[in-house]
């Protein structure tokens, strides 16, 4: 029995707005490079189905996002670590409700890489770890209606990269 025939074929219609302002700084100093970048953002939407009031945040709503990179490079080796904070995606507990959670993220990843060169044969390797101190971030936050007729809804959240590291060996002729 496909969705159509278990009646759950309406299909509601909205309205969203995306204000934002997005500031990038980048600074070279010999073979090395830093960069830091800001997001202010508000994300809003309207159904008229679900809310009585005007615009609510969006599942999608982030205010603030902050972003940094250092790349440094000590020939033949070279490091880099990258950090990411988000304030968190606006998660609202029913449609039919104000109630407004936010679960930060935060992330630092870092690299260390090898390089060499021999005759026609490029080598690198390298270790990279994602999540470098293993901070517990939710992906994603997303409501859903289950079923139809039913006022209630249920929270998913699934868990974001976890601490990862990876090693790896390139070679090229």
């Amino acid at each position: 029995m496909d969705l159509w025939d278990q009646g759950l074929h309406e299909v509601f219609q909205g309205h969203a707005r995306v204000y934002g302002l997005d500031l990038l700084v980048k600074h070279y100093f010999g073979k090395h490079e830093a960069w830091a970048s800001y997001t202010l953002s508000r994300a809003e939407e309207y159904f008229p189905y679900f809310t009585t009031n005007d615009y609510a945040e969006a599942p999608q709503d982030q205010r603030h996002e902050i972003k940094g990179a250092l790349l440094l490079d000590f020939s033949p080796f070279c490091l880099s670590a990258n950090y990411v904070y988000g304030s968190g995606l606006a998660a609202r507990s029913s449609f039919f409700t104000e109630t407004i959670e936010r679960y930060p993220y935060s992330r630092l990843d870092a690299a260390l890489i090898y390089r060499l060169a021999v005759k026609k044969v490029h080598i690198e390797a390298g270790i990279s770890i994602l999540n470098l101190f293993n901070r517990e971030n939710i992906k994603y936050s997303n409501l859903v209606r289950i079923p139809e007729s039913q006022t209630s809804t249920i929270s998913i959240h699934a868990e974001a990269v976890p601490f990862t590291p990876t090693l790896y060996l390139n070679l090229s002729f």
